[in-house]
């Protein structure tokens, strides 16, 4: 078994409260990172309580089923995902031979994540058919992404992916990044998909748990989510079609209106709406 301990506070995060979505492998991945026992030191070292933060299973459960039902919808046969963390949606989508899947990552978590990867395939004696490459690429290298699509056919129908990676960039950063997809997307016919573009009005108003919430992220990662929000869909527009690019948006439970952890952790179905209501996922093609 690998070394998990080198995988970062936030991924195990996630993880922990994605086991509660019925996500393909998410229950494993959580036993095997730990998650758990992460969750519980954070609440108890910073004095949380669970029902404060466990509705954030409702975010990740929507992010992911939203953007694997947009990648089917746009019949991509393909996908690259930057800064794709342990979500595992390569391994789920590449158990049909006729998709390739790159996910990439920062080296450290790259090389945890191939272990990862083999034990699971172990476990469930799935076939390895070659079409799901694990690469470490910064999404902020476009010469570095540029060699890991050199795993992709040119022509063929294409989904470029990021989920949860924008929240934490600088504006500039986050410039970086969408000049690196379009690039790509000059190469790779399709569109990027993405939940990540934080709009003010949908981010700003969080509770003083949020908060704290938050400022705990922010002083694990050096990075405080949501610093770079869009005034509004008009901004964002705005920075998009100066870079070439322009998007569709959808409401992520549009496409994934069946949810599981809502039921499993007991959440009100107020807070659920909530949710529901505020959740976007962008579909970005060039212009």
């Amino acid at each position: 078994m690998g070394d998990f301990e080198q995988i970062s506070l936030t991924a195990r995060l996630a993880a922990h409260m994605r086991r509660f979505s019925g996500i393909p492998f998410a229950e494993e991945v959580a036993e095997r990172l730990r998650a758990r026992e992460t969750f519980d030191a954070l609440l108890r070292d910073h004095d949380l309580s669970p029902d404060g933060l466990l509705w954030y299973a409702v975010v990740f459960e929507l992010r992911y089923r939203s953007v694997t039902a947009a990648i089917r919808a746009l019949a991509a046969t393909q996908v690259l995902e930057l800064a794709s963390g342990v979500a595992l949606r390569g391994l789920e989508m590449t158990r049909d031979p006729a998709i390739t899947y790159v996910e990439t990552d920062l080296p450290v978590l790259t090389d945890e994540k191939a272990g990862l990867v083999a034990e699971l395939r172990q476990d469930h004696h799935l076939p390895d058919h070659g079409n799901l490459h694990l690469v470490a690429a910064n999404a902020l290298d476009g010469g570095e992404l540029a060699a890991a699509a050199g795993r992709l056919r040119p022509g063929a129908r294409t989904a470029i992916v990021t989920e949860g990676l924008l929240l934490y960039l600088s504006r500039e950063e986050m410039e970086t990044v969408a000049c690196n997809v379009r690039d790509l997307l000059g190469r790779f016919p399709g569109a990027w998909i993405t939940p990540d573009f934080p709009i003010r009005a949908d981010v700003g108003d969080v509770s003083e748990r949020q908060r704290r919430f938050r400022d705990i992220i922010a002083g694990a990662t050096e990075r405080r989510m949501y610093d770079n929000a869009f005034a509004d869909a008009g901004e964002l527009a705005r920075f998009l079609s100066n870079l070439g690019l322009s998007a569709e948006t959808v409401m992520q439970a549009d496409l994934a209106p069946d949810l599981v952890s809502p039921g499993a952790l007991g959440l009100a179905d107020s807070l659920v709406a909530t949710l529901r209501s505020r959740l976007r996922l962008w579909i970005v093609t060039r212009a």
